[in-house]
């Protein structure tokens, strides 16, 4: 058997081409799941990315190890395959500057082949699959699933780093399903940007009210969602796609860019949800939601309440709710 090595031919081209993803300078570690060591590119990561000079791992198959091995503001770099998925209890991502890709090719605003999952089990220690709390951590092409069944795991994604990037990854809440208090999510971080992503998911039916996706919660400040998806499926009317809940819950605003809100009114095909009443509701008084002209709603019957700190430049701010709606066609 040859073994493949950092320096020449197909070794050197994958990574050559894993460093032209990463664009960052720090250690590189790969996460392979166990279930799939027949595979051959099991074995080729294996090869090329043995134990350093200093004896220290750099392949491994758990995420929470490669974690572990990481050094914070080194801007070290976890790799994950993109086959089974990488199911665990929670991480909290405490350290800085540690970026975790996904390999399954990227671009994907859904169905991300590189999966972060909690189990279906009652262990109220994950309330998150993931818990950012660090400075300038990055996330790429990864779909986060929160499948525990305690009450206190109530979101895919809690975040209140500094500086997070997310990029085509999407976040599912898929377990209690009639809890109030779950969100895809939870997001309360410092100058953050969210980019191509999918928040939420129309195959799994909610029946809880005053629920939303996107759950904006203090100290939520002066950050981005671009080109995002904010999607409920729910037989309430009183769910929402965008909620912000607490009256201190932003400092300054937060701005979404071409985000549409979703009410995924059939998304099983076939069963209806609730007539949602507003994608987007609020009692914010310390800050603004801002909406540009290109952030529609669909199958909802506002684009949002009629709140002051929810401004778009798409709808008269005193109505709040008249346009910015995506009708059926005559």
């Amino acid at each position: 058997m040859v073994l493949l090595n950092q320096n020449s031919g197909y070794g050197q081209a994958i990574l050559a081409n894993l460093s032209s993803q990463v664009g960052v300078l720090g250690n590189i570690y790969v996460v392979m799941n166990s279930a799939n060591s027949d595979e051959k590119n099991y074995q080729h990561m294996q090869d090329l990315f043995p134990a350093d000079p200093d004896g220290n791992t750099r392949f491994f198959t758990s995420l929470a190890n490669a974690y572990a091995a990481c050094e914070s503001n080194n801007n070290d770099v976890i790799l994950l395959d993109a086959n089974s998925s990488h199911s665990q209890a929670m991480i909290t991502v405490s350290k800085s500057r540690v970026h975790f890709f996904g390999l399954d090719g990227g671009g994907r605003l859904n169905s991300q082949g590189t999966k972060i999952s909690t189990p279906a089990t009652s262990v109220a220690a994950s309330v998150a699959v993931i818990t950012n709390t660090g400075t300038r951590n990055t996330y790429h092409n990864i779909k986060f699933i929160q499948n525990g069944t305690n009450a206190a795991q109530n979101t895919a994604f809690h975040d209140t780093g500094e500086g997070t990037f997310c990029k085509n990854c999407s976040f599912h809440m898929n377990s209690l399903l009639s809890t109030a208090s779950r969100s895809s999510v939870k997001f309360a971080g410092d100058t953050c940007h969210y980019e191509d992503c999918q928040i939420g998911n129309s195959t799994v039916l909610a029946t809880a009210g005053n629920v939303a996706p996107l759950l904006i919660m203090n100290p939520a400040r002066y950050s981005y969602f671009v080109n995002c998806k904010m999607i409920s499926y729910n037989t309430q009317t009183t769910a929402s796609c965008i909620d912000a809940p607490e009256a201190d819950g932003v400092i300054g605003w937060i701005m979404f860019e071409n985000c549409k809100l979703i009410s995924a009114n059939k998304g099983n095909g076939a069963t209806a949800a609730g007539a949602m009443a507003e994608a987007v509701t609020s009692i914010i008084t310390s800050g603004f939601l801002y909406f540009d002209s290109q952030c529609n709603a669909f199958t909802t019957t506002r684009f949002g309440e009629a709140d002051v700190s929810i401004i778009s430049a798409a709808i008269e701010p005193k109505a709040n709710g008249t346009g910015g709606i995506g009708i059926v066609s005559a």
